[in-house]
């Protein structure tokens, strides 16, 4: 019996998709499948959430806030946005959810390098073994703008040496000119 076996999340949720009862339960609710993937997130590596063929599901929840015509709220995951917009409506959130993973594993990605000269900037993160933060100088030679077909999301990632530093993201063009001027000026930016 191999243990080690490392399902990718889109190959799960094509299997979910058809045996629902399978992985969740007989009483299966939407909640549940939330619960599910939160429990597989737990547990999976960076890798089981990339694929050859489909965007990384990483980017899934951001990329739902830019697709949806009206969202609830910018914190909130998938599961809180499709709940919200079928409240006691189990069977249609289901639906709702694998019709836009399905738009968003296939969604092009465009990125779009930005000439920038390099610059240090400020950035604070947190430690939680110490509970402390931490401020550090870091350094952007390079920014790439990244957008999904089928969604207004706009993410920004800075590099050094091509090493991430910096990585945020926006809901509009304006936040973007904004995120980019900020980081210009060197704001203190926390992780």
């Amino acid at each position: 019996m191999q243990t080690n076996i490392k399902i990718n999340i889109y190959d799960l949720l094509n299997h979910l998709e058809k045996r629902r009862a399978m992985y969740l339960g007989n009483e299966y609710t939407f909640q549940s499948l939330d619960a599910f993937l939160t429990g597989f997130s737990i547990s999976a590596d960076k890798t089981q959430y990339i694929s050859d063929m489909y965007n990384d599901f990483s980017d899934f929840n951001i990329w739902l806030l830019g697709h949806l015509p009206k969202h609830f709220g910018q914190s909130g995951g998938w599961h809180w946005q499709i709940s919200n917009r079928n409240q006691n409506d189990d069977e249609n959130a289901f639906k709702e959810f694998f019709e836009f993973v399905k738009v968003f594993k296939s969604s092009k990605k465009n990125v779009e390098q930005i000439k920038i000269k390099p610059f240090e900037f400020k950035k604070t993160e947190f430690n939680i073994e110490t509970k402390t933060e931490i401020e550090k100088q870091e350094i952007i030679d390079s920014i790439h703008k990244i957008t999904l077909e089928n969604s207004k999301t706009i993410w920004l990632k800075g590099y050094h040496k091509k090493k991430l530093t910096y990585n945020q993201w926006c809901l509009s063009k304006e936040a973007f000119a904004d995120m980019l001027d900020n980081l210009d000026k060197g704001i203190n930016n926390t992780f």
